[in-house]
């Protein structure tokens, strides 16, 4: 490795102040950016985020580049060179001098960067410990000379921590903690995917579609925001029950391709409501009629009112639309796709 460049010390400190900010990753690229600026006097800069469902990089962060440029650096063809040039694995920072192929065989280079006065640039991969692929720093310079190697070398030092700062699993393990007794759960994306969330397991229930995560879904794609509701449960070798499911919508700063955490923790207070209830309830929620639910269920419509007042009494409500609402929000009631009686 070169030489240490000049202030090396202080920028370490100064990055890792940086990564160790609350908030979301877009508040700390800007500062992130502006500390790099003294390792390497960039006059173009972007932090791009991998949305690897549309193999496409999202914007962080960005600065000195006009549209069309950035048009290219957020379509599949710059994300595919990016393959090309093994920019998709865990390695050191690469300068345009470094490139396995010639600069004028690149498109982003010889279309893009380079007419607009770019003469050479230096592109960090960004891969957490655990392995995910998080993105691309590119920082480009209008003079042959920068960055330097040792340069070069010292931001492969600095990797981990801008890494860490970008990491949009940080802001979501935060707001994993609003469910306080959270057992397990996954970061479910747009194409139906999952992913995990540093410091909590998986559950069977939240595996790649898994009827949970389908309610999930349609729980967002409906418009709503935090949503809780119950699914049954046989855990291995134990009795009949209830877990709590609760889905949390990803916050706008996250990559767009994140749709929401799903969460289990136990079912909590059920106030007294059969498993036959807590599904007559779903199908309330639903604003299904007794004939309907009776229908459903293949039972009689005596019988279903008379579950229909036991709800009512249970949950203090007057009418059976009160008893719908106040078991939504709550989260008291097994949505219908879930229903034992359906599965």
């Amino acid at each position: 490795m070169a030489d240490l460049p000049p202030g090396a010390a202080e920028l370490v400190s100064e990055v890792e102040r940086i990564t160790a900010l609350p908030g979301d990753a877009t508040d700390r690229v800007p500062e992130l950016l502006t500390v790099l600026h003294r390792l390497v006097p960039y006059a173009g800069s972007v932090m791009q985020v991998l949305n690897p469902e549309r193999r496409e990089f999202e914007m962080l962060g960005e600065f000195g580049y006009g549209e069309p440029t950035l048009a290219y650096l957020r379509s599949s063809e710059y994300y595919h060179e990016m393959e090309l040039l093994g920019m998709d694995r865990d390695r050191p920072p690469m300068c345009l001098r470094d490139a396995p192929v010639p600069p004028a065989e690149l498109a982003s280079w010889a279309e893009h960067l380079e007419p607009a006065g770019f003469r050479e640039g230096v592109g960090i991969t960004l891969f957490t410990p655990d392995g995910r692929h998080l993105g691309l720093l590119s920082l480009h310079t209008d003079d042959p000379a920068y960055p330097s190697d040792a340069a070069r070398d010292f931001l492969g030092m600095l990797t981990p921590l801008i890494a860490d700062a970008v990491d949009p699993m940080r802001s979501l393990v935060t707001l994993s903690r609003i469910v306080a007794d959270a057992q397990a759960g996954v970061v479910l994306t747009r194409a139906g995917n999952v992913l995990s969330i540093p410091g909590l397991p998986g559950h069977p229930l939240l595996a790649i579609g898994s009827a949970v995560l389908e309610v999930a879904a349609a729980s967002l794609t409906e418009g709503s925001g935090y949503h809780s509701f119950l699914c049954p449960h046989r855990p291995a070798g134990g009795t009949e029950g209830h877990v709590r499911i609760t889905v949390l919508p990803c916050p706008t700063s996250t990559p767009i391709h994140l749709l929401a955490m799903v969460l289990t923790s136990p079912a909590g207070d059920l106030r007294g409501l059969t498993r036959r209830e807590l599904e007559i309830l779903g199908l309330l929620v639903d604003g299904w009629s007794n004939q309907r639910i009776a229908s459903r269920l293949v039972i009689a419509q005596r019988t279903v009112a008379a579950h229909v007042e036991h709800i009512l009494s249970k949950l203090n409500a007057p009418s059976r639309t009160l008893a719908a609402v106040r078991a939504l929000r709550r989260g008291l009631y097994v949505p219908r796709l879930l229903a034992r009686s359906d599965r």
